[in-house]
């Protein structure tokens, strides 16, 4: 089976940047050699805000590093290409390149700033993941019973009035209770860039049965994350490529069959043993076959879903 991947989640801008690597070849999880085994990639760039620096620190780094980034891509414009909407994405398939769409880890770095949406949105941002850890200027993180701040819920709005799709991967459970309904109000979706089954794994980063039933219901989508500590208990075992399956099973049965897709978190966390870099998630439909997935629905988890859900709202 020759598969495409659409992937939500990497870490990897921030570590080509900070490590003075390259986006062709590296040891990171991710290079276009890595991602060849692909008719066609895309993936969003995900660039973090270091829990080391300030909130203005992280956005001198952030400008940094999506500079140092286009040049990457300037350099292998034959085979990768910066796309901000879904039609700029087809393109880049129908072209052969590798396409590549920006995001953000963690909105702190707007500084409780508003009008940073608009130099985030210019520079080509997509998704923005409101929070990473603790509580900012935005709200309250996964470990923090903290909601929305004030500026949290206008940067929300900001959000959806430019175009920018919140991402609620490391939000409290009361931030997501926060955002659902300005997101209803808008009448537009949120995201779970890399996120996993509360119910399977409770731990306070994976997404509550309610929370993706709001996803679901907003035309969102969610990536399946690959960390090993969100997709099973790490202390009794250690997590394998049939506890990413059960993930999957598991939204499945709640209806995810058009909003599941992978947010894989390459270059951000620890894998299972045998995913060693983007190319073995065909590990993954390996499994995924050997579970009566047919091969239209396995089309449909790595590329076909996220696909749709650009064309839509990219």
């Amino acid at each position: 089976m020759k598969l495409s991947l659409i992937d939500t989640h990497c870490d990897t801008a921030y570590e080509l940047y900070h490590r003075g690597a390259h986006l062709d070849r590296n040891d990171c999880h991710i290079d276009l050699e890595k991602a060849s085994v692909f008719q066609h990639y895309a993936q969003y760039y995900a660039v973090w805000s270091y829990k080391g620096l300030s909130d203005e620190a992280c956005w001198q780094d952030f400008l940094r590093i999506t500079d140092y980034f286009d040049r990457e891509l300037d350099a292998l414009s034959d085979r990768a290409v910066r796309v901000r909407t879904g039609q700029e994405l087809a393109a880049a398939w129908e072209s052969g390149k590798h396409a590549a769409i920006l995001a953000v880890e963690d909105a702190r770095l707007t500084e409780g700033k508003l009008e940073r949406l608009d130099t985030l949105r210019d520079k080509g941002v997509r998704y923005l993941t409101l929070l990473w850890s603790g509580e900012t200027c935005v709200g309250g993180s996964h470990n923090t019973q903290t909601g929305l701040t004030a500026f949290g819920k206008e940067l929300v709005a900001g959000c959806f009035q430019r175009g920018i799709i919140p991402d609620v991967s490391h939000a409290s459970e009361q931030t997501v209770d926060d955002l659902i309904p300005i997101a209803q109000a808008y009448g537009k979706p949120f995201i779970a860039s890399h996120s996993n089954s509360y119910t399977l794994c409770p731990v306070s980063r994976n997404l509550r049965d309610r929370h993706f039933q709001a996803l679901k219901e907003l035309g969102g989508v969610l990536g399946i994350n690959l960390y090993t500590a969100f997709l099973t208990d790490t202390s009794v075992r250690p997590a394998t490529v049939d506890d990413v399956v059960a993930h999957i099973d598991y939204f499945m049965a709640m209806g995810g069959e058009d909003i599941i897709g992978f947010g894989g978190d390459w270059d951000g966390c620890s894998m299972p043993d045998s995913l060693h870099h983007v190319g073995d998630l065909y590990q993954v439909a390996d499994a995924l076959a050997r579970h009566n997935y047919s091969e239209e629905l396995i089309q449909k988890i790595f590329w076909k879903n996220f696909y749709d859900f650009a064309m839509k709202n990219l």
